[in-house]
C-alpha cells in the first residue's frame, strides 16, 4: 500500500494537465513544464534544510519544544517557502501570474511536483521524524494536502497582483500554507486522528472557499 501511494502524485499531476489541457487549451505549455520542473527541484530546500536539524541537533528531537521547532520550520516552512520562492521570482516577476485564479493553477503544478519528490524521501525515511504514526495514511493523504496548500498559497500569491498591499497577501499566503503544512504533519507525529479529521474538514472548506473565490475574479 505504501509503494503504490507513490504513484498518486504523478496521476494527480496528469489529471490536472488534462484538465488545464480540455478547460484552457493553452497554446503554449513551457511555463506549465517550468513549473513542474522547478516544482521537482525546490525540494532540495527541504532537504537542506531537514539535514542543518539533524546535524545541528544530532538525530535528538526526543524534546518537544524541539519537535515543534523541527514541524514547522524543518518541515512545514521550508516547504511552502521552497515553494513561495518557485512562484514568486519564476512566475510573479515575469507576469505570468496577475489574479488569484493563476495564482492557484501554477501553485497546484509546483505543489503537487514537489509531492512527487518529497513522498518519495519520506517513503524511504531520508527525511522525517522516527516518531511517527499512521504512515500509510500519511503517504496516501499529503499529496491531497499538498493541494490545499498550494491552493492557499496560489490564492494569496494571485490576490498581491490585484492590491497594494503585495507583502502582505504574500506573506499571509506564506503563513497559512505553512500553519497548515504543520498541523498536518503534527498529526502524525502525535498520532491524533481525531485533529487529523478536523484538519482534513478545516482543509476542504477552506480550499473551496478559496476556489470559488478565485473565480469570481474571472468574470
Amino acid at each position: 500500500m505504501d509503494l503504490i501511494a507513490l504513484f498518486l502524485p504523478p496521476l494527480l499531476l496528469s489529471i490536472l494537465f488534462l484538465y488545464i489541457k480540455f478547460k484552457f487549451k493553452p497554446d503554449n505549455w513551457s511555463n506549465i513544464f517550468k513549473a513542474i520542473v522547478l516544482g521537482l527541484l525546490a525540494v532540495v530546500i527541504l532537504v537542506l534544510t531537514d539535514y542543518i536539524f539533524f546535524a545541528y541537533w544530532h538525530d535528538k528531537l526526543h524534546n518537544m519544544r524541539r519537535m515543534a521547532a523541527y514541524v514547522f520550520v524543518g518541515i512545514a516552512f521550508s516547504s511552502e517557502f521552497a515553494k513561495f520562492l518557485v512562484l514568486r521570482y519564476g512566475f510573479v516577476k515575469k507576469g505570468l501570474i496577475k489574479t488569484p485564479l493563476e495564482g492557484i493553477i501554477y501553485a497546484l503544478f509546483v505543489g503537487i511536483s514537489f509531492a512527487i519528490i518529497a513522498s518519495l524521501l519520506y517513503y524511504y525515511k531520508w527525511i522525517g521524524t522516527d516518531r511517527f504514526y499512521h504512515f500509510t495514511l500519511y503517504l496516501w493523504s499529503y499529496p491531497f494536502a499538498s493541494i490545499i496548500f498550494s491552493i492557499i498559497m496560489g490564492f494569496f500569491i494571485g490576490m498581491a497582483e490585484t492590491r497594494k498591499n503585495a507583502l502582505i497577501d504574500n506573506l499571509v499566503g506564506l503563513f497559512l500554507a505553512t500553519f497548515f503544512h504543520a498541523t498536518f504533519y503534527f498529526c502524525f507525529v502525535s498520532s491524533d486522528l481525531r485533529l487529523f479529521g478536523f484538519t482534513v474538514i478545516g482543509f476542504l472548506f477552506i480550499g473551496s472557499g478559496l476556489l470559488i473565490k478565485s473565480t469570481n475574479f474571472e468574470n
